[in-house]
């Protein structure tokens, strides 16, 4: 694919506030690094203002103890983008890319390259796949092991039940990885 140079422009003080957001303490795998890896794995993809808006929000509110992180995160995108003028059309796009993030089924074909590069962190070499996955333990220390894990399994066997994992020709390429390691992380004892 051909590189694009986005002219995306934030409106004043968001990307300030985002950043803020991503680096909460409690953010140890949901953090700023997160948003500046998917980015960096885009370069070479074509992602429109619209998605790279969208990697800005999908985590924007990150509560391990809630079950509307993407619903937030959508509503805040909604408000702040709507206060800084953007058009009716394109925040709805941006609120749908977000709160397809959080099943990981797309409704819209610009989602798929989102999720995509928000779920290649499962295709990664396996010693960063561990690394990635002690940072999100590390998200939920408030949580006890028992549970933490058992929710863990249940997260890793719903994306091996899948026929796929990933929607994109890019994606595509890391679902034999990707698989591996959710295999071999369910097998290992806890």
């Amino acid at each position: 694919m051909t590189p694009r140079t986005s002219e995306l422009v934030f409106p004043t003080g968001l990307l300030l506030e985002l950043t803020r957001r991503y680096t909460e303490p409690h953010r140890h795998y949901h953090g700023l690094p997160h948003i500046a890896w998917m980015l960096d794995q885009a370069r070479e993809l074509v992602l429109d203002d619209d998605q790279v808006l969208a990697i800005w929000f999908h985590d924007a509110v990150y509560d391990v103890l809630a079950h509307d992180n993407e619903e937030r995160s959508a509503a805040l995108a909604v408000e702040r983008l709507t206060a800084a003028g953007l058009p009716e059309a394109r925040i709805r796009k941006i609120e749908s890319i977000v709160l397809d993030t959080k099943a990981h089924v797309p409704t819209l074909e610009a989602s798929k390259l989102v999720m995509d590069l928000d779920l290649a962190s499962l295709a990664l070499a396996r010693p960063e796949f561990l690394r990635n996955g002690a940072r999100i333990r590390a998200e939920y220390a408030v949580i006890d092991d028992a549970t933490f894990y058992a929710s863990r399994r249940v997260f890793m066997e719903a994306f091996l039940a899948r026929e796929r994992i990933y929607w994109t020709d890019w994606g595509a390429a890391l679902e034999s990885r990707a698989r591996e390691n959710l295999s071999l992380d369910l097998a290992a004892p806890r």
